[in-house]
């Protein structure tokens, strides 16, 4: 089904709107760099453009004998949250995002084109827009080129956190179910998170490693790959475990999985958004994931405890 000339104006407008917020966001974040900033102008010089296709829709819908639409900012829960995590992550991770809305309105507008527009003049300045929107396109693929060092980074440290997450979270779970006091699951969550993160480090160098000598880069070693990754899983890690050092067995369980659960959103959210996912499915299923191997392995631990009784 063709889209209306309606929501071309609505998603144009929405379009100018979100580039503009980014670009604020970006001029006013203390880790802004001069690469960024001129990102930012870009993005706004890329908004003015998207207001003045909406002019165009405008005027069609007008053309039309037809009432514009009030100006609605769409899924506002949505953009609020994706600026809450481009303060975390940086911009990075929201460009692939912003090419992918380019490539969808290269193929509406192209379908409208071909099955709606029958005016000459409304099929010329739809091709003017068409040409705008694949520059657009370009402008971000760009952006994604000069970004990679900081996109690896983001790679390497949701990918990190989520490990030290989901592992740590997995082994304190079948430890209660075995220890009594807290505080030997808090010291075996650390050996264990010690041990994963020792593995993922090495990991990180070796493959970051093996990928540069088959494509050279200076811009993300696998020195710096190492580093970030250790570094986020440590982090990772310690969300399961901080609660057990002040709370007791069980309380301190409910809590860790409560914290993963809300930290683990975050990181699921910004794998959904890199990898054209669909946000809400990917975060039910992350739920449902950590669910049931919290649950595995918390049954794994009463397991063992059946056998072999409480120790310490």
């Amino acid at each position: 089904m063709v889209s209306s000339p309606e929501t071309f104006y609505e998603n144009e407008l929405n379009d100018a709107s979100l580039y503009k917020r980014i670009s604020k966001r970006i001029m006013t974040s203390w880790r802004r760099s001069e690469r960024k900033q001129d990102i930012a102008k870009k993005l706004m010089e890329l908004a003015a453009i998207e207001s003045h296709h909406s002019d165009f829709w405008a005027e069609i819908i007008k053309k039309k004998g037809r009432t514009l639409p009030p100006f609605k900012n769409r899924n506002t829960w949505y953009y609020s949250y994706l600026g809450f995590l481009q303060k975390i992550f940086g911009i990075s991770f929201l460009v692939r995002y912003l090419e992918r809305g380019e490539v969808d309105a290269i193929k509406e507008y192209s379908d409208y084109l071909e099955k709606e527009s029958t005016e000459l003049w409304e099929r010329e300045q739809l091709n003017k827009i068409l040409t705008d929107e694949k520059d657009h396109e370009d402008a971000f693929i760009q952006m994604s080129t000069e970004l990679k060092g900081n996109a690896d980074k983001v790679r390497d440290a949701i990918y990190g956190m989520s490990d030290g997450l989901i592992e740590v979270l997995a082994s304190v779970a079948g430890l209660t179910g075995v220890f009594i006091n807290n505080i030997y699951v808090a010291v075996g969550g650390i050996v264990f998170g010690a041990s994963g993160l020792v593995s993922m480090t090495i990991g990180a160098y070796l493959s970051e490693r093996a990928k540069g000598q088959i494509v050279s880069t200076d811009s993300y070693s696998a020195k710096r790959a190492a580093g970030n990754t250790a570094l986020y899983y440590f982090i990772g890690a310690i969300v399961p475990i901080f609660p057990f050092l002040f709370l007791q067995r069980y309380t301190a369980l409910i809590v860790s999985f409560a914290l993963v659960i809300i930290v683990d959103g975050f990181v699921t959210s910004v794998i959904s958004i890199q990898s054209n996912g669909k946000l809400r499915k990917d975060l039910l299923r992350s739920l449902g994931l950590v669910t049931l191997g919290f649950l595995a392995t918390f049954a794994i631990g009463l397991i063992a405890h059946h056998f072999i009784g409480y120790l310490g």
